[in-house]
């Protein structure tokens, strides 16, 4: 029952404070184009990441914080219940030790929930576990090597994918004040052993073993999309990137980004799979370079 409240409590009061940065943030873009922006340029994430980093407080609870969590912490407690469905049906067993993925709750201070099978862990979490499942099943137990991932969020998913993964490079392109968020939250869990950060501007060629991207890729405008499908994706042998954008437009997110006929000319030839579980109604899964077909 008190877990029944704390779910409606929090629902209630992201709603309301999602209907008051968008009234905000439209009266602050009121005279600026917003098709050259990123999802995230739209909010007041930026914003947020900045004022973290710079304060140890914020820095302690960053997980909290609703401009922060818009863009990052939005996965909900009903969705957490269907990633651990997902999780068990894609081949671990909810009998086994989550414990060990615990400690990527120990610092930010995220909203936990108690799951009855496996304890208390924020569903953001069970989210990423899911992830590294589909990918197990997609590219094999054996995949190893050099992994990028585009907009990284806090690093959650990179440490997750070190523990099912023999990473021998793990590298971050993402915002600047993202990555030193990403640092500090990696050096508290104590996994920053062959992570890297990457710039655009950065003129190395990086051949990777695997590219992936958990929304951040689909949020950027074209132009930008264009860039880094010819610094990165173009150079990744296999691609895992979550879709909010591109195929249908029911949220109005697909204005400014690429169509799905434009990424089949650009990226590698791919397939498209379901979202699972769905978290929005424009999602869907583009992969590349997999030898397995997940149901």
């Amino acid at each position: 029952m008190l877990q029944q409240f704390k779910v409606f409590f929090i629902r209630l009061i992201d709603y309301l404070l999602r209907k008051r940065n968008v009234f905000f943030s439209k009266f602050e873009h009121r005279n600026l184009s917003t098709a050259d922006m990123s999802d995230s340029q739209k909010t007041y994430y930026e914003k947020a990441v900045s004022k973290i980093i710079k304060s140890k407080f914020r820095l302690k609870r960053f997980r909290r914080i609703y401009n922060y969590r818009e863009i990052v912490e939005t996965v909900t407690y009903q969705q957490g219940e269907e990633c651990l469905k997902r999780i068990e049906f894609l081949g671990l067993p909810l009998t086994s030790d989550f414990s060990k993925f615990f400690i990527n709750d120990s610092f930010g201070k995220p909203t936990r929930y108690r799951y009855a099978s496996i304890g208390k862990v924020s569903p953001t979490t069970l989210r990423y576990i899911s992830i590294a499942m589909e990918l197990k099943k997609l590219f094999g137990d054996g995949l190893t090597g050099k992994f990028v991932e585009i907009g990284v969020g806090y690093g959650g998913q990179a440490s997750i994918l070190k523990d099912f993964f023999k990473i021998s490079e793990y590298g971050i392109y993402d915002l600047e004040g993202v990555q030193e968020l990403t640092e500090r939250y990696l050096t508290h869990i104590g996994k920053t052993s062959n992570i890297k950060m990457y710039s655009l501007a950065d003129n190395s060629i990086v051949h990777w073993d695997l590219v992936m991207s958990n929304y951040a890729f689909s949020e950027l405008p074209s132009d930008l999309q264009k860039i880094y499908i010819e610094k990165v994706l173009g150079k990744s042998e296999r691609g895992y990137l979550i879709m909010n954008s591109g195929m249908t437009n029911h949220s109005g997110r697909s204005d400014g980004k690429l169509t799905l006929e434009e990424l089949r000319k650009f990226l590698p030839e791919f397939q498209i799979f379901e979202e699972i579980p769905n978290t929005g109604p424009d999602n869907y899964v583009i992969v590349w370079g997999h030898n397995r077909v997940v149901g």
